[in-house]
């Protein structure tokens, strides 16, 4: 009789345990779903027309001779940007502090240069020698162009006017120099 009252003990759980599931699975239910969420990054895009080519390559220049020279830089993100201009000597023995320096950036191309707005004006900031130590990053560069992101392309020139000083120093010496325009999202 033992075995039996341990079999109905069994059963009567077991059969607790199925109304217990049944009770638990009679509720009602609905779901609600959003798929196909999307993200994507903005982008900052810069490029110039220079062809890997420098803008200068002036030699035997004497007191009062002038080079300019013209890159078009071209803005093409989809983010609103800030461009800085600035410069790092690469090398030389000093010439830098002995050239004027004027940068325009201009509308137009430079073929055809149009309104300029003044960037660097030796009379007024320096020459080519306190530009380049004074502006050596994003942060301490020059200018006030702020392209439009996700408009066309946003091509504007750059003139670099660059004049020998009468100064007896400046004799045999040269300089080697790099510009940078750098674009950060605003």
């Amino acid at each position: 009789m033992a075995p039996i009252r341990i079999t109905a003990a069994a059963l009567a759980v077991m059969a607790a345990f199925v109304v217990a599931f049944q009770a638990t699975n009679a509720a009602f239910s609905s779901q609600t779903v959003n798929t196909g969420n999307a993200f994507a990054s903005g982008s900052v895009v810069l490029t110039d027309n220079d062809a890997g080519v420098a803008m200068f390559n002036v030699g035997n220049m004497a007191p009062g001779d002038t080079a300019t020279g013209c890159l078009e830089v071209t803005y093409s993100g989809s983010l609103d940007a800030d461009v800085r201009v600035f410069g790092a000597i690469a090398g030389g023995t000093g010439l830098e502090a002995y050239l004027d320096l004027e940068i325009d950036r201009g509308s137009g191309t430079c073929a055809a240069f149009g309104t300029a707005t003044a960037v660097w004006d030796n009379a007024t900031d320096g020459d080519l020698g306190v530009f380049l130590a004074g502006h050596t990053n994003f942060a301490t560069g020059r200018d006030t162009w702020a392209p439009t992101g996700g408009a066309p392309n946003d091509t504007v020139p750059y003139r670099f006017i660059v004049t020998l000083q009468d100064n007896n120093s400046a004799q045999a010496k040269s300089s080697t120099v790099g510009f940078t325009w750098e674009a950060q999202n605003s």
